[in-house]
């Protein structure tokens, strides 16, 4: 899986360089972050908006998240989603992509441009079965949309680390729909993307994962530099330290020369997880 790393904005010459980045729709109102990614696409990086949902609890304002998406020319964006909440869910699906439908008609650019992004949707749940049914829903929402907009049948799944706590945890989820989907999908000339939202808890998991489902294209985390916050250095060889917390102004965080490096450590750990290398 390629990686994408969610540094403090001080750190971004430090850790957001590359071609793969997740980008968060809240700080984009930052200069220097918006500065940042922009200059990244420039370069030819795949950008993918994130509405925020994790940080705020709900995806941002679909309008906006538009807007957003079209400045820095991302090539994909997250669907708003609410977390741990199917119908809440379902209905900010539905109502974005209503809203979306309205601009494209409002406005010729829009219209010419909407069409080439790749949407990503993300199911949430209160359990298990309830997850499941958001994803089948999400999936039909999409392809209605598409076919009576004439928009790209193609699309992503994000799957969020969160889910990591129903029973049989992500790897459940994948066997036993998400990969089933996939490759459903892939014989039927449709190319559905998923991308893990985050590092898990269970950090070392993320290897058993991505050694088995070798289709998943992506994740994200700020873990690494949350850890190298607190001079946890990570060792695969050793249990999952107990996990910090992300401070509250996590993204305004100047690391000191000694934390940097242990961030480096844990982010290259990360990568290599994620190539199910170690």
């Amino acid at each position: 899986m390629k990686t994408a790393y969610i540094p403090p904005i001080p750190h971004l010459k430090d850790f957001g360089e590359g071609d793969f980045h997740l980008i968060l729709s809240h700080l984009l109102d930052d200069p220097v972050y918006r500065e940042h990614y922009k200059g990244q696409r420039d370069r030819g990086a795949w950008l993918l908006l994130d509405n925020s949902a994790h940080e705020n609890g709900q995806g941002a304002d679909a309008e906006k998240l538009m807007y957003q998406a079209l400045d820095l020319d991302v090539q994909e964006v997250v669907v708003p989603d609410c977390l741990d909440d199917a119908d809440a869910t379902l209905e900010a699906t539905i109502s974005a992509l209503e809203t979306w439908n309205k601009m494209m008609k409002a406005s010729v650019p829009l219209a010419q441009r909407v069409p080439h992004l790749r949407f990503m949707y993300v199911p949430q749940g209160e359990n298990y079965e309830r997850l499941v049914y958001c994803l089948d829903q999400l999936v039909k929402s999409h392809v209605y949309n598409a076919r009576q907009q004439h928009l790209r049948l193609d699309f992503s799944v994000g799957i969020s680390k969160d889910y990591e706590r129903f029973k049989g945890g992500l790897m459940r989820f994948l066997d036993e729909e998400v990969a089933p989907m996939h490759y459903a999908f892939g014989k039927n000339g449709v190319d559905v993307q998923v991308h893990m939202l985050g590092w898990g808890r269970n950090l070392w998991e993320l290897s058993k994962i991505a050694r088995k489902h070798t289709f998943l294209r992506s994740t994200d985390s700020a873990k690494p530099f949350v850890y190298g916050l607190a001079g946890i250095s990570l060792d695969p060889t050793k249990e999952p330290p107990a996990y910090p917390r992300r401070p509250a102004d996590y993204f305004a965080c100047e690391m000191a020369p000694a934390q940097a490096y242990i961030s480096n450590i844990n982010a290259s750990i990360f990568t290599a997880m994620a190539a199910g290398e170690i």
